[in-house]
């Protein structure tokens, strides 16, 4: 007999179009998402106008070492929404209460943990990407400014996972949205009006890190009521059944940093101006394909809630349709990039290797990004449906033995082109692959209706925790 029956009303996703669940919270969850880069994006573009390359260098480079922390923050969201959208799914409202309110109080003291981490590693991965002298300067004040503010964004980027996990996705976006407007206002009055530049920079991305987590708090405990704290034995193992999703997928997301690092470091070898490119592409990236990086955390509890409901059709069909989904965005906003090329290199007075890197990325590396998004995809299948492993293995694979090859054999024959296309085509087979490997699982844990041993195995196995 299925849950979807017993579910509460914060399952919001056991019925109607399994299509239209993904187009809206998709969308909604990626304006949010982009927000959060916008944030950086329009930094480097307002210090990149100060026309001081060491300044434009080091805020560039610094943001690999907050690109960790964005891929552990969201690692941590994604265990927690999934959890969360299971025991709604399961009509089990106390619980998922109970996992809110434990994910908060662990990822403030995760933050924390990460933030000092972040001091004492800041000086040798400035090294790996070539800071010296006033570029190395100006990377270490900007990070030793806004890494104190990790602990916020945290807490911030998991309320978005928690309001997604009960179907707020507008509330969700609106997180970041303001966080972008705050960015937007105030980043030319600290930078150029107070004359603080990358100091300046620091403090308004600090002061937008703790919005993050005082909006999302607000939005859970004063609107949906949605969260309590629970007793010490209740915590652990709150955080134990969270973990075992949480901890594979910060391993998981950690995994995106390091290929753009490995591949930043490969780039560095080309000079300044490569590196420079190199900078913007990392924040087209996520603008333009931030709905595609959307798609995991989206999917996730569309997937989660129907798997706790054990509707493993729709399961299914929630995966093809992120997949379909996928395809098209992918496709225009592949031209779109390709059309406007010229206007991009514009806007940032890029020349050189600058100029080159982002047409590469305009013409060659945008169109990897169908199978990056079947990669998300697939890795939301594997956390929600508790083999969360599977989303590690994939997503390493691909930001590794995808990557390290790929950049050196194109190095060798075509230099800084021949490194953008071997990045590109580095995600055809491992983009592909786990997809293959998602429809089997789903395939795995769908119940024979005839067979009603088998359908007790997979309720129990849709109510245990992730292992």
């Amino acid at each position: 007999m299925s849950n979807a029956s017993t579910s509460g009303k914060s399952a919001v996703f056991l019925t109607g179009s399994t299509m239209r669940h993904v187009i809206i919270m998709t969308t909604t969850s990626a304006i949010g998402l982009m927000s959060i880069f916008f944030v950086d994006a329009i930094t480097l573009f307002y210090i990149s106008q100060l026309e001081d390359p060491s300044q434009t260098a080091a805020v560039g480079r610094a943001s690999y070492v907050i690109a960790f922390i964005i891929g552990m923050s969201v690692g941590f969201m994604i265990g927690t929404s999934a959890m969360v959208a299971r025991a709604l799914g399961a009509g089990q409202d106390e619980a998922a209460k109970s996992y809110a309110g434990t994910s908060v109080i662990s990822v403030a003291i995760f933050g924390f943990l990460i933030a000092a981490l972040g001091f004492l590693l800041t000086d040798w991965l400035m090294d790996l990407l070539g800071a010296t002298g006033e570029a190395l300067d100006y990377a270490r004040t900007y990070l030793f400014i806004v890494l104190p503010s990790t602990p916020f964004f945290a807490i911030g980027i998991v309320t978005m996972g928690i309001l997604r996990a009960h179907g707020d996705a507008k509330r969700s976006m609106y997180i970041t949205l303001i966080g972008g407007f705050l960015t937007a206002v105030l980043d030319p009055i600290f930078i150029f009006v107070f004359g603080w530049e990358v100091i300046g920079a620091a403090i308004v991305s600090a002061i937008v890190r703790v919005s993050f987590a005082a909006l999302g708090l607000y939005y859970l405990i004063g609107i949906h009521k949605a969260i309590t704290l629970p007793d010490l034995s209740r915590f652990f193992k709150d955080l134990g059944d969270i973990l075992k999703i949480a901890a594979p997928t910060v391993v998981t997301n950690l995994a995106a940093p390091v290929g753009a690092f490995l591949i930043a470091r490969a780039v560095a070898d080309y000079g300044d101006a490569a590196v420079a490119g190199q900078s913007v592409v990392d924040r087209l990236i996520p603008l333009a394909f931030g709905v595609i990086f959307a798609l995991s955390g989206a999917v996730g509890p569309i997937i989660g809630q129907n798997y706790g409901a054990l509707q493993m059709g729709r399961v299914r069909q929630a995966l093809i349709d992120g997949l379909i989904f996928n395809a098209v965005y992918v496709l225009v906003a592949w031209a779109l990039l390709f059309i406007a090329q010229n206007q991009i290199i514009a806007i940032y007075q890029a020349e050189g290797n600058m100029a080159l890197v982002i047409r590469l990325f305009c013409t060659v590396l945008a169109g990897s990004f169908l199978f990056n998004g079947m990669l998300f995809v697939s890795n939301a299948a594997y956390n929600n449906l508790g083999y969360p492993l599977l989303a590690t293995l994939s997503n390493w694979a691909r930001h590794t033995i995808g990557v390290l090859p790929f950049i050196y054999v194109g190095g060798l024959w075509g230099g800084l082109p021949g490194i953008i296309w071997g990045a590109a085509i580095g995600a055809i087979f491992f983009g592909i692959l786990p997809v293959v490997g998602a429809f089997w699982l789903i395939d795995r844990l769908t119940p024979d209706a005839k067979d009603p041993a088998t359908t007790a195995d997979t309720a129990e196995a849709a109510e245990a925790p992730a292992s």
